[in-house]
């Protein structure tokens, strides 16, 4: 094998073992700003979030809906000999949308969002 195929054997098997989870849907959040209440109905909701992982009736006898996503990654470089545990880690991000329906149309709504990075260090106890 020459460089060219070793480079690109070590980006694909690095592509290949770098790990990907997510649970949810990927939700469009850009369209939050279209919501307004008083006026949006669960049709466009649903239309532009899709189904919602949770839908109940609050203590008030209001429908609520709730949208959400996570994604974890595992950089490929953490499976590196001997510098993975250094340079590798994890990345995640998150969002939920909570949306209350009085009579079909939104009566209030929250959104929040973000994501961590983290790298992955180890260490060990100390022998006795």
């Amino acid at each position: 094998m020459n460089k060219i195929q070793n480079v690109i054997l070590v980006v694909v098997l690095g592509i290949l073992i770098a790990g990907c989870a997510s649970t949810g849907f990927n939700f469009d959040e850009s369209k939050i700003s279209q919501i307004k209440k008083g006026e949006t109905t669960e049709p466009e909701l649903i239309q532009w979030f899709g189904q919602p992982v949770e839908r109940g009736i609050n203590s008030e006898g209001m429908t609520t809906m709730t949208w959400m996503y996570t994604e974890a990654t595992v950089k490929g470089s953490t499976f590196v000999p001997y510098v993975g545990p250094f340079v590798g880690g994890t990345r995640s991000k998150n969002k939920v949308l909570m949306v209350t329906l009085n009579s079909g149309k939104v009566a209030n709504f929250s959104f929040s969002g973000g994501g961590t990075e983290t790298r992955q260090t180890t260490q060990g106890v100390p022998k006795k």
